[in-house]
């Protein structure tokens, strides 16, 4: 009895152990299940719509603001200063008063010209009346001819003498009035020479004023570019102490020679400052526009790559990276480039240097934001 379990359990077991055979067999004969390619996917950040846009062609400058008018208001008389009415950074008129000088040494001169005049003119008034007399005489045959000439010589030079009384006393009032100051121009004083108290040769600088309505921005351009260089070219610039904010000037002049010691030539623009924000001797930095190309086709140079003397970009054509081919043309001064050919508007590129991409791979593109249209 117990051989005939034994030899059913043996049965049992081959029975099992050939069809666990047989099923192994089939599984090692299926085909492996193919792995799906990989997919890159990129952010709307890493992407790039091309659209056309003006592109301009810049060349850098650096160079001083200065105000394009200033005056220096001197003394046009010696004396004492009584009052000097201005400080530096303030706004005076064009006319205003802005300092007096000690008018009393002057209005005594002005007295003593004054009774130079009057003695010349009674003077004048004798001589008129002699020749009178001498010429009555002479009419009459009383009096010879040489003191007939006399009597007119004498005439004439009290005429001269009044003349030249009456110039003396002008030049001594002018002085007078002179003892106050007036501001030659509207603007903002600069530096206050002088104090009141102290004595003043003339010609002394008491105040020197500056005009911040407009200035001036000299730059050195190399001599090699100075041929693209125009008066009348626009000028962007940054300030230091005004963060991004940018301004305008506009080329006006253009100096004739080369600065000595270099091969650079200075060419000076113009910036309206209506608004007195910026000051002399402030330092620039910006672009000189020598082009302005209004229907060009920028892409990010960051998005350009070169194989020799060849550059080409990475775009996406039905979720497909395709290298293609580009021709460049100016590059502008906010990290964009013109292409000539190879791309259109619309095209969808790799903005940024991702390392090595793969042609022909497939993409997965997010939704596409504004950023990519940046």
């Amino acid at each position: 009895m117990r051989r005939r379990w034994i030899l059913v359990v043996l049965g049992v077991l081959v029975v099992a152990g050939v069809s666990l055979f047989a099923l192994n067999a089939r599984r090692s004969s299926a085909p492996a299940p193919q792995a799906q390619p990989q997919r890159l996917e990129f952010l709307s950040s890493d992407l790039y719509v091309v659209r056309r846009d003006p592109l301009e062609r810049t060349l850098p400058l650096t160079g001083t603001l200065t105000p394009l008018v200033d005056a220096d208001v001197k003394a046009k008389a010696a004396g004492q200063l009584l009052e000097v009415a201005a400080r530096e950074g303030e706004h005076v008129e064009k006319g205003q008063v802005l300092a007096r000088i000690d008018p009393t040494e002057l209005r005594a001169h002005v007295a003593a010209r004054t009774a130079d005049v009057e003695a010349a003119r009674s003077q004048l008034g004798l001589a008129a009346k002699t020749l009178e007399q001498q010429r009555a005489l002479a009419a009459k045959g009383f009096l010879s001819k040489n003191a007939l000439q006399n009597a007119e010589s004498s005439h004439e030079v009290a005429q001269a003498r009044l003349g030249t009384a009456r110039a003396e006393l002008a030049v001594a009032q002018e002085a007078l009035s002179n003892t106050e100051l007036r501001s030659p121009l509207s603007g903002t004083v600069a530096a206050r020479l002088a104090e009141p108290g102290e004595r003043v040769a003339l010609d002394a600088t008491v105040l020197r004023l500056v005009d911040l309505s407009r200035l001036t921005l000299g730059a050195a351009v190399p001599a090699e570019n100075i041929a693209e260089v125009r008066v009348g070219q626009s000028v962007i610039f940054r300030v230091q102490g005004f963060g991004e904010r940018s301004f305008t000037g506009h080329i006006e002049r253009i100096n004739p020679t080369t600065t000595e010691g270099t091969r650079s030539i200075m060419v000076h623009a113009v910036v309206e400052n209506r608004d007195g924000m910026l000051r002399g001797g402030l330092f620039a930095n910006g672009d000189l526009v020598l082009e302005r190309i209004e229907d060009a086709l920028p892409v990010p140079a960051t998005a350009v790559r070169a194989e020799g003397d060849r550059a080409y970009v990475y775009k996406i054509v039905e979720e497909t990276l395709r290298r293609e081919p580009v021709e460049l043309g100016v590059a502008s001064r906010n990290g964009f480039v013109d292409v000539r050919a190879g791309l259109l508007p619309g095209d969808v590129i790799v903005r940024n240097n991702l390392g090595q991409l793969r042609e022909g791979a497939q993409v997965r593109v997010g939704q596409m934001t504004a950023q990519a249209y940046r």
